[in-house]
């Protein structure tokens, strides 16, 4: 009698096809039911109930219907999909449909045995995403991406697809639409969001420490290392990896990604044990991939393993019809940081708003409206106020601003932190040209902080001087 938590359900056409790989499941203590058509596995598993279900992705269009069918039987199935090369497309479908995640062909029997292995242990946790009403409300900092244009519930209802699943997400759109805000829905609303969330940037970290801040180091692995350190793999283990920016990553760790990814094994900087981790990979750039690849810069096997399911981030520019909402929520956000709740935005300040091309997206909007929440004296919001190119500036650029926050010091109040750097930031990048090589020397920070900050305050990467 086969223990119902080690039946698995294996759907496809090609039965002879797949029955070495049957005998091996079998042998690794699986008890495998193999159905030809849909409805002998709808009729199997209605009687049998099995703990996971194998997909042949072969004969595609048997395999989707025979998914959606074994869903709404049970929608807490775990489904895995098998797919060759070149079955990207069919896979994104597959997601679509509910399948939890996917194993190319020819199928490595003891990598999908780990696989089922986690999936039948985490059932219980395979629970439906939490629902996405009011926007995508992230419980750290109660962040939201927030909007009801087309373009972005397009986005929304790629965030709900993709919740179900375990399969790496590619998040590609410009610096400032919010890519690390959906990579957090995704986990937070998905069966991972009890365990941790964990970003890296890949741009702002130097090649030298990045494998470090991935994998960890033993002690002595160099100079600086002089104890272990866990990396953000095994601290991420049952959640999510989120890695930004990247294309930004040197080939030699995009090696070592793509084992942990097919393996979910690595090893420490200077260790030789094996670590094996559960982790999600989300990953996000602004750059295209394709071009990357071509150009010899990404590998391609690596942009294939990332590039399931992409999800692409419009730029405000596409989606005006957002930026009046975006602009109250970042005023009641600002309202709540310094006590002004009699801050308003005027018809006119609206409208230069909307003309606005906003290079810097979403993140360029946040701190203009909290920019210019702090220069409007009585409360209300003129283009003035705003300081945006082609309206009128409430003060000559950096030298105006810094003169700003002089006189309310000497007033009394108290300016934040993040509002002092950026202004100084911008006004070191003024008198270096845009270099930030001198700039950061002449701050006294590295460059990867003016990358990071420049990033964070939404302001466009200056071109530098020889």
């Amino acid at each position: 009698m086969p223990q119902p938590d080690r039946l698995v359900l294996l759907v496809s056409s090609e039965g002879r096809e797949l029955q070495g790989l049957s005998s091996a499941l079998t042998a690794g203590g699986f008890s495998i039911e193999m159905a030809g058509t849909a409805l002998e596995a709808e009729t199997l598993f209605r009687d049998h109930r099995h703990a996971v279900a194998l997909l042949d992705l072969g004969a595609v269009e048997t395999a989707l219907p025979t998914l959606e069918k074994l869903r709404a039987i049970d929608n807490l199935l775990p489904a895995v999909v098998l797919a060759g090369q070149g079955q990207t497309r069919e896979v994104a479908r597959a997601i679509e449909a509910g399948a939890f995640d996917w194993v190319a062909k020819p199928v490595d029997a003891g990598k999908l045995s780990n696989l089922l292995t986690t999936l039948i242990a985490r059932r219980a946790d395979l629970a439906q995403p939490l629902p996405l009403e009011g926007g995508l409300r992230e419980e750290p900092n109660f962040r939201k991406i927030v909007g009801s244009s087309e373009k972005i519930r397009n986005v929304f209802e790629s965030i709900k697809v993709v919740t179900g699943s375990d399969v790496p997400v590619l998040i590609q759109g410009e610096t400032g639409t919010g890519k690390e805000l959906v990579a957090m829905a995704i986990h937070y609303r998905g069966p991972r969001r009890k365990h941790p969330f964990f970003p890296v940037n890949c741009a702002a970290i130097p090649e030298t420490l990045l494998e470090s801040e991935l994998f960890g180091h033993e002690r002595g692995a160099f100079t600086g290392a002089v104890d272990r350190r866990k990396g953000k793999f095994e601290m991420a283990n049952n959640g999510t990896l989120f890695l930004d920016e990247i294309g930004e990553m040197p080939p030699a760790t995009q090696a070592k990604i793509l084992r942990v990814i097919e393996d979910h094994t690595f090893r420490r900087v200077g260790g030789n044990e094996l670590i094996r981790v559960d982790v999600r990979i989300v990953s996000a750039t602004n750059k295209d991939l394709t071009r990357e690849v071509a150009a010899g810069r990404f590998r391609e096997d690596l942009y294939y393993r990332l590039s399931v399911f992409p999800i692409q981030l419009p730029p405000l520019r596409e989606r005006r019809n957002d930026i009046e909402e975006l602009a109250r929520y970042f005023l009641q956000k600002s309202a709540a940081e310094t006590g002004r709740s009699d801050v308003r935005l005027s018809p006119a300040a609206l409208e230069a708003m909307r003309n606005h091309g906003w290079p810097g997206n979403v993140r360029e909007l946040q701190n203009t409206i909290k920019r210019a929440a702090l220069l409007a004296p009585d409360g209300m919001i003129e283009p003035a106020h705003l300081g945006l190119k082609g309206a009128p500036a409430a003060g000559d650029g950096a030298e105006g601003e810094l003169e700003s926050l002089l006189a309310r010091l000497h007033q009394g109040e108290i300016v934040s932190l993040d509002r002092i750097e950026e202004v100084f930031i911008r006004k070191a990048l003024a008198i270096t040209n845009g270099n930030i090589t001198e700039a950061s020397n002449r701050l006294g920070v590295s460059r990867s902080t003016i990358y990071r900050k420049l990033q964070e305050y939404g302001l466009e990467k200056p071109a530098e001087t020889a």
